[in-house]
């Protein structure tokens, strides 16, 4: 088979690759859309997953990382350490999100540990043992950050260059904004996530504490406190929360999972700044971290290149970067949980419009 031709994804708009390598995971998050999706066939074929790294142009300064999930578990597919190896050979830098359950294997821990993408996020998003429910397992929450604490602390013995990131999820949204926004019918945040900084801060000082009976943890608690405060919604402005040399924490806003689905569309959308194109693991292509069920499909890797997925999507991508004309999931996924609501935004939306 001829070597695909290389494209920089960035011409596309887009600034990162997400391959769902398997689409299975090991938790059912009511925040996510994996509960309820259809396709939970077989894993995306070796081959394919090597076709979509070569395909990228990692001269393209534009381009983030490779992040080799999307809605699954990454670390059940054994395979996993070898396409970090191999899309790092290839001079890419490489995201891994875990949601950690598997570190209560040492032998995992270790092959991610060596492996060494260039950033791994920790989703941990529920940091007390009643929120943690809502992840839909049968496991206690105390082996559970018994358990990432031990990864943390292999990767800090081996030197592991990996920038490390814990993301705790938090709606920020106070009381009175919450029954606001449900009263007029408008989206209040993920149901299953704590609300605010005060509702996740006893468990992060109880987290905190954990970590500070270990000496390969140097920080100032009073300083992560303040800093926890200081927390905003713009994730990516964040400095967060520095626990180790190389271990960050960091609170991340959640916006309700299912809304492709669930939500009513507004009459017209606003342009989508989009930066990530994902290959799910049946081999589709969606210009979306979003999409599910069959939603927002461009081609399939298995029949295509990725290069001429997106040259024959053009239209459809600068639909969704300008507004307007997007397609209805994505009109539905700026909406709100009901139709007076989403009527709502497109008022206002409007009267903004003519203002301007």
């Amino acid at each position: 088979m001829p070597a695909p031709k290389k494209i920089k994804l960035s011409d596309y708009g887009f600034s990162i690759l997400q391959i769902e390598t398997q689409p299975h995971c090991n938790m059912k998050c009511l925040f996510c859309a994996y509960p309820t999706r259809k396709q939970k066939g077989g894993a995306l074929p070796d081959r394919d997953v090597f076709k979509a790294i070569d395909s990228l142009d990692p001269g393209d300064g534009k381009l983030e990382y490779i992040c080799l999930s999307h809605y699954n578990e990454p670390l059940l597919d054994r395979r996993i350490f070898k396409f970090i190896k191999y899309a790092k050979n290839k001079g890419f830098r490489v995201l891994v999100i875990t949601n950690g359950l598997l570190f209560s294997s040492r032998e995992i821990q270790q092959r991610l540990v060596d492996a060494a993408p260039t950033y791994i996020k920790i989703s941990f998003q529920t940091i007390d043992e009643e929120s943690f429910r809502s992840r839909g397992i049968d496991y206690p929450f105390s082996k559970y950050k018994e358990s990432i604490r031990a990864f943390l602390g292999r990767a800090l013995d081996a030197g592991c260059p990996s920038k490390i990131t814990i993301d705790v999820a938090c709606n920020f949204m106070g009381r009175e904004k919450k029954a606001l926004r449900s009263a007029m019918g408008l989206e209040c945040g993920d149901p299953s996530v704590p609300d605010s900084i005060n509702d996740i801060k006893p468990g992060l000082l109880a987290f905190f504490r954990e970590l500070k009976g270990d000496p390969r943890f140097d920080f100032d608690e009073n300083k992560a406190v303040e800093l926890l405060g200081k927390a905003t919604p713009r994730y990516l402005d964040q400095t967060g929360i520095t626990l180790a040399r190389n271990i960050k924490l960091k609170v991340k806003q959640f916006i309700y999972g299912r809304r492709l689905a669930d939500f009513h569309p507004v009459r017209a959308g606003r342009p989508c700044g989009t930066r990530i194109a994902g290959i799910l693991s049946d081999g589709s292509v969606a210009p979306c971290c979003l999409a599910y069920d069959g939603r927002l499909r461009m081609g399939n890797i298995k029949k295509d290149s990725l290069g001429k997925i997106l040259e024959r999507n053009r239209g459809l991508i600068a639909a969704i970067r300008h507004g307007g004309a997007m397609p209805p999931v994505c009109r539905a996924c700026q909406g709100a949980p009901t139709k007076h609501g989403a009527l709502l935004l497109g008022a206002a939306r409007y009267l903004q419009d003519r203002k301007r």
